[in-house]
């Protein structure tokens, strides 16, 4: 994956949340106690030129809420 910002090649990296066992994702769900979540993995790329990071969703269709 190329750079936005200097054009160097990125690379991948793990993003930790601190939680063991567990790795970092996005979230979204309906207002209301008793809706289910839905969730979506990380990617995340480093430039290891300027420092630059990238996250990008998995797999967009799981953040749908229908």
């Amino acid at each position: 994956m190329e750079c936005a910002k200097c054009g160097a090649n990125m690379t991948t990296a793990q993003f930790c949340t601190g939680g063991i066992g567990s790795p970092p994702y996005l979230m979204r769900k309906r207002k209301g106690a008793f809706e289910s979540e839905h969730r979506c993995g990380i990617d995340c790329y480093v430039c290891l030129v300027c420092g630059n990071v990238e996250f990008r969703a998995q797999d967009l269709k799981k953040l749908m809420l229908d």
